[in-house]
C-alpha cells in the first residue's frame, strides 16, 4: 500500500499438487504421488525472517497468502531486495544449490505458508518424476526475473525502476492483464520499493508524487491504484513477455491467480 500498513492483500486456496501444476502439467500418478505426502502450514505475521544467510536452509516455501521478500543485508545497514513472492508463488529452491543460504527471506505482510523439505522432494523423485523439471523451472524463472531487477539496477532511471517494479508485481497477480491490473495489490512500504529498486525512501516519494501528477496512479483508502497502466507501461518501457509462461506449459488465457485487492 506504500503508506506503511500491512494486511495480507490475497489469498490463493491451493493445495501443494494444484500449485506446482501452475509450472508444468502434472500426471494423476504424480498428484497422488504429492498428495500422500503432509505439508506443515504456518501462519506468520509480518516481518518474520524465515531464512537466515549464511545458515542452512532445506526448504521449499509455497505462499498461500502474503507477500516474501528475498535481500541480502548490507555491514552498513543497507538492504538490497532482489525478489518478491506472491500468493501463489513457490520461493526456495536456490537453497538446494549451496550448502547455506545466499540470502535471507521474510514476510513483508502477514504471511501463510507451507514448507517443502529436501528429504520430501527426494522421496517424491521416483514417484513424481515431474518434479525434477518444476525445480529446473522455478530456478530458471527466478533467474529470469533477477536477470530484469540486474537490467534496472544498471541501465534504467529510477522513474522508470519504480514504474516497471510496479507493473511487474501487478502482472504478475494478474498474468492475463485487462481491468483487474489496475486493483492489484500493493502492500508494500515506499522503503521496501526503495530496497528493490536502489534508490532511497524520499526519492521514491517524489517519484511516486510524479507518477500520481501524471495520471498513472493514484493512492485510495485502499492502497495504491494503478489508474492507467497502458499509458506508464509506455512510459517505463515496460513488457511483461519474460512473465508469462511458456504456451505449452500454462497454457494462453489461464485465470487470474488472485482476486482484486482486499486488505486486512
Amino acid at each position: 500500500m506504500l503508506d506503511g500498513r500491512h494486511g495480507i492483500p490475497s489469498e490463493v486456496v491451493l493445495d501443494i499438487s494444484s500449485a506446482f501444476a501452475r509450472y508444468l502439467p502434472l500426471s494423476p500418478r504424480d498428484r497422488a504421488s504429492i498428495e500422500r505426502l503432509a505439508f506443515a502450514t504456518e501462519q506468520l505475521p509480518a516481518r518474520r525472517k524465515i531464512v537466515q544467510e549464511g545458515r542452512s536452509c532445506r526448504d521449499l516455501f509455497l505462499v498461500h497468502a502474503g507477500w516474501l521478500a528475498g535481500f541480502r543485508q548490507l555491514p552498513d545497514g543497507g538492504r538490497q531486495v532482489f525478489n518478491f513472492w506472491l500468493p501463489g508463488d513457490v520461493a526456495g529452491v536456490e537453497f538446494f544449490a549451496t550448502r547455506n543460504a545466499t540470502f535471507s527471506v521474510a514476510t513483508l505482510t502477514p504471511a501463510r505458508i507451507s514448507r517443502l523439505s529436501l528429504d520430501q522432494l527426494q522421496e517424491l523423485s521416483g514417484s513424481a518424476p515431474a518434479l525434477t523439471s518444476l525445480l529446473a523451472l522455478l530456478a530458471c524463472r527466478n533467474g529470469t526475473l533477477l536477470r530484469e531487477r540486474m537490467v534496472g539496477l544498471g541501465r534504467r532511471d529510477a522513474y522508470c525502476r519504480v514504474g516497471h517494479l510496479l507493473l511487474e508485481l501487478a502482472h504478475r497477480q494478474h498474468p492475463d492483464g485487462g481491468p483487474a491490473i489496475a486493483c492489484a495489490a500493493f502492500p508494500l512500504t515506499q522503503l521496501e520499493v526503495a530496497d528493490a529498486t536502489g534508490l532511497t525512501a524520499p526519492y521514491v516519494n517524489r517519484i511516486l508524487r510524479s507518477m500520481r501528477e501524471s495520471g498513472f496512479l493514484a493512492l485510495t483508502p485502499l492502497g495504491l491504484e494503478l489508474r492507467d497502466p497502458q499509458a506508464l507501461a509506455a512510459r517505463v518501457r515496460f513488457h511483461n513477455g519474460y512473465l508469462r509462461f511458456p504456451a505449452e506449459l500454462a497454457g494462453a488465457g489461464r485465470p487470474p491467480l488472485l482476486s482484486p485487492a482486499t486488505t486486512a
